[in-house]
């Protein structure tokens, strides 16, 4: 959900599934997402990019992260540590714009990442 752009938006994903490899990060914005701790529980690790992902992980508390700066590393991080049954989701609760033109070339990036990876 490349168009989660902001903690709130990156809340009703995170609600949505169970067991996630959670894709954040980007060009931050205020207020960060410390109020997405209530929605963390079925974050089984962050993978954070851009800008923002030191200052996210700051804001995750016991919720496992790696920094990967980009999203090649990011997709390939959650991929390798992926169990049948996760979800990979990509909700930055951020711009795009540290990265990409646009929130719509950032969800590009991902899906064509993700397609690479099917045998």
């Amino acid at each position: 959900d490349s168009k989660a752009t902001n903690a709130d938006s990156a809340a009703k994903a995170l609600q949505a599934f169970g067991q996630i490899r959670w894709i954040a990060g980007g060009l931050g914005k205020d207020g960060g997402i410390a109020s997405l701790a209530p929605y963390l529980g079925g974050v089984l690790k962050a993978y954070l990019i851009g800008h923002s992902a030191r200052d996210f992980a700051l804001q995750l508390g016991t919720t496992p992260v790696e920094i990967c700066e980009t999203m090649e590393r990011a997709v390939a991080a959650a991929a390798a540590d992926a169990a049948p049954g996760d979800t990979v989701l990509l909700a930055p609760a951020a711009a795009s714009f540290d990265q990409y033109p646009d929130f719509e070339k950032r969800g590009e990036d991902f899906s064509q990442r993700v397609r690479a990876l099917q045998p």
